[in-house]
């Protein structure tokens, strides 16, 4: 059992270096993914020396350093985007109900020698269990929020910009718990040893998925209009009027859709025109955002070239790839979205 604690700090501590080391000087995301490491580092020592002591008290302990992960990795998601924010007092606060947790966790302890078979430790793992889930709904809001940002700025999902990857951490925290619980049930002598075995392992797979993906992962430039300049920038009907047909003069006339890398910088650059007014006048005028928009123009020119005899020697693939499309899933998922129908259905009608 200890090899795996071992495992898992030996994991975390190569992690750190190698952070430290290659993605100097570190953005705020870098810093947030070292602290959730050293979290990690902390836990599986706790771990470690519960199985030595054969106390509970060092597992509960390491307990509270892995809820404290599920915050830091929805930090974590919200920087790589806010990539010039600071991590301030603001952000503390949602560590706020585990410091209260902790105190109330372990003053009784400590002063009174309480049991942590007692009432008011059941208690107290009530309340852990909803700070869990409350832990959980943040990182999953974060994550949605993450993706509006991306589909607000880009055209197409490729790998260093999709942080899929991280929903497999949440999914991995959220087994762990119902994995305990389950295994609490059906084992009659369930003890720390199991429960920290069946933890470990899954924190050791969320611990290596942190240091590849982790070190792989870029930041992902977006843009985020304050409240301030969307105030100062309210559009009238007459001038979205104008905004809307600019721009679909020039994506009828100029094609930058096909361009399976083009932003909402890149299109607002070659029209000349400010990225929030670009950005208000899909959302007000075309009531989409810019991932949808151009999406939409996308599929229109995959339907045409289709109908187009020159093109009858390539595949609905190839014309997919010319259209701006960089993915065959997303490109069938993108044509069923808007045509409603599957691209072997259209061709056959």
């Amino acid at each position: 059992m200890h090899f795996l604690t071992t495992i898992g700090i030996v994991l975390a501590l190569i992690g750190i270096v190698l952070i430290l080391v290659l993605k100097s000087p570190l953005k705020t995301s870098d810093k947030l993914l070292v602290v959730i490491l050293v979290c990690f580092v902390i836990k599986f020592s706790l771990d470690e020396m519960s199985l030595i002591a054969g106390n509970t008290l060092f597992s509960s302990m390491a307990g509270l350093f892995g809820i404290s992960t599920i915050a830091t990795c929805s930090w974590y998601i919200k920087y790589l985007t806010d990539n010039d924010g600071s991590f301030g007092r603001k952000q503390l606060l949602i560590y706020i109900p585990l410091a209260v947790l902790t105190v109330c966790f372990w003053i009784p302890f400590f002063a009174f020698n309480a049991s942590l078979e007692s009432p008011y430790y059941r208690a107290m793992v009530i309340l852990m269990i909803a700070l869990i889930v409350f832990y959980f709904g943040f990182c999953v809001h974060m994550l949605r929020k993450h993706r509006q940002l991306i589909r607000a700025n880009y055209s197409g999902a490729p790998g260093s910009i999709t942080i899929n990857w991280m929903i497999i951490i949440i999914a991995l925290q959220i087994v762990d718990f119902l994995l305990k619980a389950v295994l609490a049930r059906v084992i009659t002598n369930y003890n720390t040893d199991i429960n920290i075995i069946s933890n470990e392992y899954c924190f050791i797979i969320m611990a290596f998925l942190l240091v590849v993906l982790g070190i792989w992962q870029k930041s992902i430039p977006v843009f985020i209009p304050t409240n301030e300049d969307i105030s100062q920038s309210a559009l009238q009907a007459d001038d979205l009027k104008r905004y809307q047909l600019k721009i679909e003069k020039f994506m009828d006339s100029e094609k930058p859709y096909l361009d399976p890398e083009l932003t909402i910088e890149k299109l607002s650059e070659q029209m000349r025109m400010k990225k929030l007014l670009l950005s208000q006048t899909l959302n007000k005028s075309f009531n989409k955002n810019f991932f949808n928009f151009i999406k939409d123009y996308r599929v229109r020119h995959v339907e045409t070239e289709l109908k187009n005899k020159s093109n009858e020697e390539r595949t609905i693939m190839d014309i997919a790839y010319m259209s701006g499309f960089n993915s065959k899933t997303g490109f069938n998922r993108a044509f069923k979205e808007v045509t409603g129908k599957t691209p072997t259905e259209y061709i056959e009608n």
